[in-house]
């Protein structure tokens, strides 16, 4: 068996602008900018469910700001607003939930107290 050399045709002049359109380009790729959440869907449902202190609305107030400022370009107040309404929607989480976990822990006691259920005034 004999091994023959192949040698590839050498590339055409097409072939050459084709690929090789500058030899001293230099393509510098970098991070992804990312955008800030805006957290609009959070602060309906705080809005909708519970509501402590208006916090659902202040929320959704500053959710609407941070998708304005997203819109325009703006990311470094786009990132304050966001991060104002995650505090905001996290308390309005929290003090719904507190004001559940007391509302239980009241009927429980309630019931172990006065020895009766609690639908019983």
């Amino acid at each position: 068996m004999e091994m023959k050399e192949v040698r590839a045709a050498p590339p055409s002049d097409y072939q050459e602008l084709q690929f090789n359109r500058d030899q001293h380009t230099v393509v510098t790729i970098g991070h992804p900018v990312e955008h800030p959440r805006d957290y609009v869907v959070w602060s309906i449902c705080s809005l909708c469910h519970g509501n402590p202190l208006c916090f659902g609305l202040v929320a959704l107030i500053f959710s609407i700001k941070a998708r304005d400022m997203k819109v325009i370009g703006d990311l470094q107040r786009a990132r304050g607003y966001s991060k104002w309404a995650l505090v905001f929607n996290g308390a309005a989480l929290i003090i719904s939930f507190l004001i559940i976990l007391g509302f239980f822990i009241f009927l429980c006691m309630r019931t172990f107290l006065f020895g009766r259920p609690y639908f019983y005034w």
